[in-house]
């Protein structure tokens, strides 16, 4: 199931659009590549990968967020904090039990569900505060 980077997941602010763009293009590369797949170097590549850009990607945000005097920061950081936690747990899960087709999907989905959740209207609103389409 490829994901597509449509105008519903826009935000206006080219730095994130971009991250976005990178982030949908990896993940249509994990479920492509590595959606069913038992391999551990391969599942080892993603989580890295996802590690990493949560890292990066939420810092820039936050850093937006920050520098345009956004009202919900510290709910939006709370919104990033929750879903590192639960990348975590994903990740202590992948330790215990090691790559499986059950795990792969497990990730995949938990991806997809929240990333695009969380770009349509999360970081939407987010968009349209600095362009100042919006004042919260």
């Amino acid at each position: 199931m490829a994901i597509n980077f449509t105008s519903d997941l826009e935000t206006g602010v080219s730095k994130i659009d971009d991250q976005h763009r990178e982030l949908i293009g990896r993940i249509n590369d994990v479920v492509t590549i590595g959606g069913a797949s038992t391999e551990k170097a391969e599942t080892d590549k993603i989580l890295q990968f996802l590690g990493d850009y949560i890292i990066e990607h939420f810092a820039d945000e936050e850093a937006l967020q920050r520098s345009s005097g956004y009202p919900k920061y510290e709910w939006h950081k709370g919104l990033h904090k929750e879903y590192i936690a639960n990348f975590e747990t994903l990740k202590a899960e992948y330790a215990k039990n090691g790559p499986s087709i059950d795990f792969s999907m497990h990730l995949n989905k938990s991806i997809i569900d929240w990333i695009m959740k969380h770009i349509r209207t999360v970081d939407k609103e987010l968009g349209a505060f600095i362009n100042g389409k919006v004042t919260l």
